[in-house]
């Protein structure tokens, strides 16, 4: 009997034992915190497709491609009234729908190399659209060439566009007359924005500055975007570039004869005095005043044919010969380089040109080499501005 208690009594100690040890693990599992399970909520899977303006479409033709109804194309229209007007789309170019987890997002329309259209919807399910500018990837790009043929040919050999080209000869347009002036041994050089959209070659951005060197003489110019927003060209002392006068009225065009006190003409079968330049261009060629002033004479004179005379200021005059038709009428108030009438072959002319002359005090003046008036300096409130935007390219001027 005693050795029964005995062994109950072993058992029940070694049963607390075991208990207190149960007891106290669970103890400890219950003290360690509890993990929950994150939720991570999925990116959103975007995609495009494209579909491009073919011959025959109109804008209605290609939201029916998309999906949509004459109802949306007539609601999308409405959105875009001052904005952008899609009936103007043009053939090649093409509209992107962008979708998010296969919803509507955007449908997107390059405007032209800078500006896109985007229709979106706000959060009533209306259209909405705005312009935005396009984002590129931009490097800047240092390219020097030495004129041998044209600056067209000798830029392209040096890699540029020929929109780059055409903005260099704009950037210098009041300093050079790049149809008459231009000759082998110049040279220029420039840095400017080469771009890439989505890994692919893209239009060539701005002209950051730029030297050309004519006939032994350097020009300069920097891109400076003043505190107002506005943006000009200036030279490295901080002369504005743009000037009352341009060098050429033409912007596309290329010289026929000179200026000269001895000319045969070729009509009247004599030799005169030929107090101009002519530029030879195609027929119809747009001409532009090259300074502001008020239009004194449009009309046809005899041997200038269709004439138009410019009054400036009490120094300069303008006059324009040879024209097809007019622009603009006597009395018109007109400014730099805007449209005032088209090459033509009136009056004593044996071909399509322009005949253009500047008048100074009352005297004719050879517009090639004549001393123009100079631009404006920079503001002395803009000039720190300035030369901190010109000391960022103090590398490429100081390069030989």
């Amino acid at each position: 009997m005693r050795k029964r208690t005995i062994v109950i009594f072993l058992l029940a100690i070694a049963c607390g034992i075991l208990f207190g040890q149960w007891y106290g693990r669970e103890e400890h599992i219950s003290e360690q915190p509890v993990v929950e399970e994150m939720f991570v909520e999925p990116l959103p899977v975007y995609t495009t497709e494209s579909f491009v303006i073919e011959e025959g479409d109109t804008f209605a033709v290609i939201m029916e491609r998309m999906g949509y109804d004459y109802e949306d194309m007539q609601k999308v229209l409405d959105a875009g009234e001052g904005m952008y007007d899609f009936t103007q789309i043009v053939l090649g170019k093409k509209f992107v729908m962008k979708k998010k987890d296969g919803l509507f997002d955007a449908i997107v329309y390059d405007i032209n190399s800078e500006e896109q259209a985007v229709i979106t919807k706000n959060d009533a399910g209306d259209f909405v659209v705005t312009k935005q500018d396009i984002a590129y990837d931009v490097t800047e790009e240092h390219v020097h060439g030495t004129i041998e043929a044209s600056l067209f040919v000798d830029g392209n050999k040096a890699g540029l566009e020929d929109r780059t080209i055409l903005a260099l000869a704009d950037v210098f347009a009041w300093e050079i007359d790049f149809a008459t002036v231009i000759q082998p041994g110049d040279s220029f050089d420039l840095l400017y924005e080469k771009r890439t959209r989505d890994g692919a070659a893209a239009p060539a951005g701005d002209i950051l500055a730029a030297r050309f060197v004519n006939r032994g003489k350097e020009y300069t110019a920097v891109r400076f975007v003043d505190p107002d927003g506005g943006i000009g060209y200036y030279a490295n002392d901080g002369t504005s570039l743009q000037k009352p006068f341009l060098k050429a009225p033409l912007a596309y065009s290329r010289i026929s004869s000179g200026y000269s006190n001895a000319r045969f003409h070729p009509v009247t079968q004599s030799t005169a005095p030929h107090l101009a330049i002519d530029y030879a261009a195609p027929m119809g060629t747009a001409i532009l005043s090259t300074g502001d002033g008020v239009v004194t004479t449009a009309r046809y004179t005899g041997g200038y044919g269709n004439f138009i005379s410019i009054h400036h200021n009490d120094t300069w005059v303008t006059q324009y010969a040879h024209l097809s038709r007019y622009a603009v009428s006597a009395g018109d108030r007109v400014e730099q380089g805007q449209i005032i009438g088209y090459v033509g072959s009136t009056g004593w002319s044996t071909g399509p040109h322009l005949h253009y002359e500047m008048v100074k005090n009352g005297t004719k003046v050879n517009p090639l080499n004549v001393e123009l008036p100079a631009g404006d300096p920079i503001p002395d409130e803009w000039r720190a501005a300035f030369d901190e935007q010109k000391n960022a390219y103090r590398a490429f001027f100081e390069q030989e």
